[in-house]
């Protein structure tokens, strides 16, 4: 295969490829309410519910932005000269980005919790202890953060 037909028969794959990270509706907290929704209300916040934005996931991918465009750049050119499959290129990405989002939930820190919720998790934890940290309570949203790439 010439190297232009190489470079098409990857672009035409990568066309038809959806990479997504994120939380899937197979993650739930144990009383069934989805881990999705949840990171959406703390990403966008929920003013009915006195609860504030506490942004992750736009701010990550607005930072690294331009990262991610040169890891895609990276492995179409490997996949194009052979040293790697396009899926694997795209698993390796999202693994990237899952990383990412993971590091952002943990950097969370304001607006801080209220003293009600810091009280509320110290009673449900065995010693009393609970961290006063936003989003990483339980450590499930964290563990959520999951990497698909499927056709379209």
């Amino acid at each position: 295969m010439t190297k232009l037909a190489q470079l098409k028969a990857v672009y035409d794959e990568l066309a038809k490829k959806r990479l997504s990270v994120g939380f899937f509706e197979h993650a739930k907290y144990p009383n069934g309410t989805p881990i999705a929704y949840v990171a959406a209300i703390q990403e966008l916040g929920y003013s009915a519910g006195g609860i504030p934005p506490r942004p992750f996931l736009r701010p990550i991918m607005n930072d690294k932005k331009q990262d991610y465009s040169q890891l895609i750049f990276r492995a179409v050119k490997a996949s194009i000269k052979g040293n790697i499959t396009l899926d694997n290129g795209l698993t390796q990405i999202g693994a990237t980005v899952a990383g990412d989002v993971k590091m952002a939930i943990k950097a969370v820190t304001t607006p801080a919790l209220e003293e009600s919720t810091v009280k509320a998790r110290a009673r449900r934890h065995s010693k009393g202890k609970a961290t006063d940290k936003p989003l990483v309570d339980t450590g499930q949203m964290l563990q959520a953060v999951s990497i698909v790439v499927e056709d379209k």
